[in-house]
């Protein structure tokens, strides 16, 4: 099949609609499909490492996506499926819905993925008047892919034109570069100086407040003495936000325990950190503006290094982390948060069958499984 895949994010831009488009694309090629890329320039010539890649990339002049780009996502939409007949065409990121809507699609089936946040996104009021300019609601014309059975959910009852014959939920994946990284966890404790008895706690994402930062220093606040000091939190990603990077230093800086805001680090060591890691832990939850987990991915890389969560029954997060690969709390109860904590890092038999479960439902999320499971007909 010739395939093309329409994405606003793509190396070397880094994300995670980057990391899905990079992934689809790449096993795609390797299952036999020719997979053309549109994507942004980021305003730099990006032909070097374009020419790494198996997929065929086409690149138009633009950045990060926002309404003022909008025009040349159109622009360079039609162009390519003008000059190019497709079997399919995949827009998989909400900033390529209205410019796939308004190109010649010549017979090609039309894919459209949802991440979670844009659902919310397409509520506003002048998206919504632009979505019905188009005529995006009308039936047959293509088939959402939704990235977990919450986020499907979420989108057949905020957008009741969405037919459910035409959604289907695909859960996301580890790739396999991410699974070269792992390393023997003696090994990685020894090089962070690691010391028998020491318990980790790794957070990695950005640090925004629905990542749950500080209901988890309001946790960690609550465990035993006997407990606190033996406990590292590792906390791993940008501080977007100054604000609540500041609060959240403070809060470190009160728990009776050693906290490390590491920032954002290259991706050898993220892995590394992880390797070393007794569990992992981030409970987000659905901020004032639905803002949610659409599904979670860092909670099944974590458990492909055989690393349980502590998670949040929060949006996708439970289909990230089932049964047996963690243990789940309600959203903004740091109490809940800091039993299940507790009953985890004291239970060291707890701790490696959870682990031994991560690693299980890791194992059989492949993009292979993915790709497949996104292109295979209706």
């Amino acid at each position: 099949m010739k395939i093309a895949l329409l994405t606003s994010e793509f190396p070397p831009f880094n994300g995670g609609i980057a990391t899905y488009a990079r992934e689809l694309a790449a096993s795609a090629v390797e299952a036999g499909h020719e997979v053309t890329v549109l994507a942004p320039d980021y305003g730099a010539d990006q032909s070097v490492g374009d020419a790494a890649l198996p997929e065929k990339i086409v690149r138009f002049a633009g950045g990060a996506a926002n309404a003022k780009g909008l025009p040349a996502r159109i622009r360079a939409t039609r162009r390519l499926l003008g000059a190019e007949r497709f079997d399919i065409v995949h827009a998989v990121d909400w900033p390529f819905f209205i410019p796939v809507a308004l190109a010649p699609r010549n017979g090609a089936r039309v894919l459209l993925t949802v991440h979670g946040s844009e659902i919310i996104y397409m509520q506003e009021r002048k998206r919504r008047l632009l979505l019905m300019l188009v005529r995006f609601w009308r039936h047959g014309w293509a088939q959402w892919i939704g990235n977990s059975r919450y986020t499907v959910d979420l989108l057949l009852h905020t957008f009741p034109a969405v037919r459910a014959i035409d959604v289907r939920a695909v859960p996301l994946a580890v790739g396999a570069a991410w699974r070269a990284r792992r390393v023997p966890r003696e090994l990685a404790r020894a090089r962070f100086g690691l010391m028998d008895g020491d318990l980790v706690i790794v957070s990695l994402g950005r640090v925004v407040p629905r990542k749950g930062h500080l209901d988890l220093a309001a946790a960690l606040a609550l465990l035993p003495a006997d407990l606190s000091a033996r406990v590292h939190w590792w906390v791993i990603g940008p501080l977007n936000e100054a604000d609540h990077a500041e609060r959240l230093r403070a809060a470190a800086e009160a728990l009776p325990l050693r906290v490390t805001l590491f920032g954002g680090v290259p991706v050898e060591e993220v892995a590394a950190r992880m390797c070393a890691a007794d569990l992992f832990c981030l409970p987000g939850y659905l901020d004032e503006d639905g803002r949610v987990e659409g599904f979670g991915l860092v909670f099944l890389e974590a458990g492909a290094f055989g690393v349980p969560s502590v998670a949040t029954r929060s949006g996708g997060i439970p289909e990230a982390v089932p049964d047996g690969a963690g243990l789940l709390v309600p959203e903004r109860d740091p109490n809940a948060l800091a039993k299940a904590l507790v009953r985890v890092l004291a239970d060291d038999m707890l701790r490696a069958r959870l682990a031994a479960g991560a690693e299980m439902h890791a194992a059989r999320a492949t993009w292979e499984r993915v790709m497949y499971d996104t292109y295979k007909e209706k």
